[in-house]
């Protein structure tokens, strides 16, 4: 993926005061740690010394510490202190790379691109993720064995519907509507509620469409590199991805569930009510569904870059041929700024708006 957007690298709760971790991207390996003052760094995750991986060293107040010399980093790479003799030597002059870190969401993003233009492009906007309007939510992760393009397929193509079976509460599916225009694609998908007898009244009040309770309307949208599902204004899936490395990529998801409203008072379900009952009781069953979509996946990649690379894979869906098309074009212009001397890459800064 084209580096030069915020990717998300942990969860903020995952990295408490004078912790470190590892994370990756493009199959290189980061440290993010949080200071004594609480806020997150993220460096190249060597020591300049010894090359040893400073994820396993320690926090020493707004710094991080190798485990094995205690040569000692700042915020932006440069070596400050060493744990042991000089020699009568100055401190030598050493620096390593560091990256731009903002927190939103719950989410610790890292600009991992040019870091001289991170100020000039903006984190995603999530509707209804904020403020006393928010709608409640559950946040997982999961890392699936497979390229990235895979799994961006897997979220937005939804004529894969058919492995999930009963998991899901959609009969026959269609793509009504699919456009690409600058970095952005939008789906609309239509579908038929199933009519199991005992969960079609659940799945009307809940997925159905105002008017129609028997249908109901995804408007998907893949906002590069960032995708989310909106279906009927009731439930919106967000999916951010972190590329890994070419086999690994790591998927932050955070599903919103908008409160439906309470019979015969017309106000919605409070929303500490919704969090605390509803979220719980839906987690299992949504990451079952995505568990699924990582078998399927991890499958997909196994046999295409396995034993039948050389096979030819014909695609009915037009949609597929966009995210391929902007997937490439957006490869080609991180190469093409990299391959011009002095040239100031094309970034886009408009919002993605999810």
């Amino acid at each position: 993926m084209n580096p030069n957007y915020w990717y998300p690298l942990e969860w903020s709760a995952a990295l408490g005061r004078e912790q470190v971790r590892e994370t990756r991207f493009w199959g290189q390996s980061l440290a993010i740690f949080r200071g004594a003052d609480g806020v997150v760094r993220a460096l190249e995750n060597r020591c300049a010394h010894r090359q040893l991986k400073l994820s396993e060293g320690h926090v020493r107040g707004c710094n991080l510490a190798c485990m094995y010399h205690g040569w000692t980093y700042d915020q932006a790479g440069t070596l400050v202190d060493m744990q042991h003799d000089h020699f009568g030597g100055r401190l030598p002059v050493v620096r390593i790379a560091s990256y731009p870190v903002r927190e939103r969401y719950g989410l610790i993003w890292g600009f991992m691109g040019d870091a001289r233009h991170a100020d000039a492009v903006p984190l995603p906007e999530i509707a209804k993720s904020e403020g006393p309007d928010a709608w409640a939510s559950i946040r997982f992760d999961y890392t699936w064995r497979a390229h990235h393009h895979m799994v961006i397929d897997n979220l937005c193509n939804l004529t894969h519907l058919y492995v999930h079976g009963k998991w899901v509460p959609y009969d026959e599916t269609r793509l009504a509507e699919h456009r690409l225009v600058d970095e952005r694609i939008e789906l609309l998908w239509t579908h038929t509620l199933r009519r199991d007898f005992a969960v079609y009244p659940l799945y009307r009040r809940i997925f159905g469409t105002p008017g129609d309770r028997g249908s109901s309307l995804t408007h998907m949208v893949y906002d590069y590199p960032y995708q989310r599902a909106l279906t009927n204004d009731r439930v919106r899936s967000c999916n951010f991805m972190l590329p890994m490395d070419a086999d690994h990529t790591r998927v932050f998801s955070i599903q919103y569930w908008r409160a439906p409203e309470i019979p015969l008072l017309r106000r919605p379900v409070p929303r500490r009510l919704m969090q605390g009952l509803w979220a719980p009781a839906i987690r299992p069953w949504t990451k079952e569904i995505f568990r699924q979509d990582g078998a399927t996946v991890e499958g997909e990649h196994a046999a295409v870059f396995g034993e039948h690379f050389d096979k030819p894979m014909p695609e009915p869906n037009p949609s597929v041929r966009l995210f391929e098309r902007l997937s490439i074009d957006r490869w080609q212009a991180h190469l093409d700024d990299g391959a011009a001397a002095g040239h100031e890459p094309g970034l886009n800064t408009a919002i993605k708006r999810l």
